[in-house]
């Protein structure tokens, strides 16, 4: 097995020393580097740490039993789901899947929630917040929000585990930089490539990862952040007219997630400090956590459920400020229309370009490929904002103020490559 010092930086293969151009190069990709550029890389390689994601074990605190007396457990015999209310609470029906039949179960063994952020918004508020969030979507059907009814609107209390971590970092991407020139027979490419190196300290608190499998954790991300800042330790009174959800989800089949958003929000951070270059893309990254703490919390969502032409369809709307996420249906009509609208009229201008130049033929051709390239470039960006449901990336919401320091930038030139291509006849002086 080869080496790690002697692998290609580019596509991995083995490298060899040439005697006569003095450099390192590689058979495989024909990839030329000097010694001493291949050094500075190889000894950044050699200075990376064993990654160590390990996750604080700490259990939080249960509910005493006479806190457990004042409240009650729902079972839903249709789907499963499980909410937590309060004892004065005499009927309630399942926020899921709006089933009326609750069997009422003892409460027991529950972990009791650190803290909670309590509702702010109240279900005025999430209509007109809803009302906004259709307006703001021209490829939505019309019926869908003039006719829509909305079935169920539904406050929850939902599950999460908070993460707490500071993050010692190590990021390395790779850098491309490129120019152009031309002579009197031949246009040239030059592409530099670089391993570029970030390294440094950010810390991020309370980022929550969804504790409910009856929840979708894309939803429950849509509808980030959260301003912990307003969070209260957690009381029983705050159930008082509202439900919460039964957390199912355990906190160590949590860590992979957190991890993730730890990583992608370190990434983004040492991304944002690299500047000039044509291309970066990532090749790998080390993370050292430190200090890691878990708590357990509740936070407001209201739920909304609907059903247009015999389909379902759910929002969530963040309790604490408002924000909805949901998929929303696209119509078939405002598409073909809007797709028209975007085509027609860039084609018609490249068109009159190339008719005035007597290229009819050539003209419609080309045309046709830049309105279509135009217009669909165009729809699949309005047709996105009716799909607001996704995951987060990173943590960048939960990063901790002036926690972010960067203490390590190395950009390490690799080698270069050249292309050249025939210039056309009608090409003439050199462009640099």
């Amino acid at each position: 097995m080869a080496n790690k010092e002697l692998e290609c930086p580019c596509c991995g293969g083995t490298l060899h020393f040439d005697s006569k151009t003095q450099d390192i190069v590689c058979p495989y990709c024909d990839s030329h580097f000097s010694v001493d550029d291949l050094k500075a890389y190889t000894d950044d390689l050699a200075s990376d740490k064993e990654e160590d994601v390990a996750w604080d074990e700490s259990t939080v605190q249960q509910y005493s039993n006479q806190e457990m007396k004042g409240m009650k457990v729902y079972s839903c015999e249709s789907c499963g789901g499980e909410i937590i209310v309060d004892e004065t609470t005499t009927s309630t029906c399942c926020p899921y899947c709006g089933n009326n039949v609750l069997v009422s179960k003892q409460m027991s063994g529950d972990l009791k929630p650190n803290i909670c952020i309590p509702f702010k918004k109240d279900k005025d508020n999430v209509l007109e917040s809803l009302k906004g969030f259709f307006k703001k979507k021209p490829l939505l059907p019309s019926s869908f929000s003039k006719d829509n009814t909305i079935q169920e609107i539904k406050p929850l209390y939902v599950p999460f585990w908070l993460f707490d971590a500071d993050v010692d970092g190590k990021v390395r991407f790779k850098g491309e930089t490129t120019r152009t020139w031309s002579d009197a027979n031949y246009n040239y490419r030059e592409t530099k490539y670089y391993s570029l190196v970030r390294g440094g300290d950010i810390a991020f608190d309370r980022v929550p990862v969804d504790g409910s499998q009856k929840m979708e954790d894309q939803l429950m991300e849509s509808i980030e952040p959260y301003d912990s800042s307003e969070a209260v330790e957690f009381n029983a009174g705050y159930l008082a007219g509202y439900a919460a959800d039964r957390y199912d989800v355990e906190k160590d089949v949590t860590f992979n997630r957190a991890t993730e958003r730890f990583r992608d929000g370190t990434i983004s951070a040492f991304r944002s400090d690299i500047h000039g270059y044509s291309n970066v893309t990532l090749a790998d990254s080390n993370l050292q956590l430190s200090n890691t703490k878990t708590a357990y919390a509740l936070y407001p969502v209201w739920i909304l459920n609907t059903k247009w032409r015999e389909k379902n369809y759910r929002f969530a709307v963040n309790g604490q400020t408002g924000k909805v996420a949901g998929d929303l249906p696209v119509s078939p009509l405002k598409f073909f229309l809007f797709w028209m609208l975007f085509f027609i009229i860039p084609a018609g201008i490249i068109f009159a370009i190339c008719a005035a130049n007597d290229l009819l033929v050539g003209g419609i051709v080309i045309a046709l490929i830049v309105g279509s390239i135009i217009s669909t470039s165009i729809l699949m960006g309005m047709r996105s904002k009716n799909k607001t449901v996704h995951f987060q990336y990173g943590a960048s919401s939960y990063v901790r103020e002036n926690s972010f320091h960067i203490t390590l930038r190395k950009d390490i030139f690799l080698y270069r490559k050249v292309t050249k291509t025939p210039r056309a006849s009608s090409n003439n002086g050199d462009r640099r």
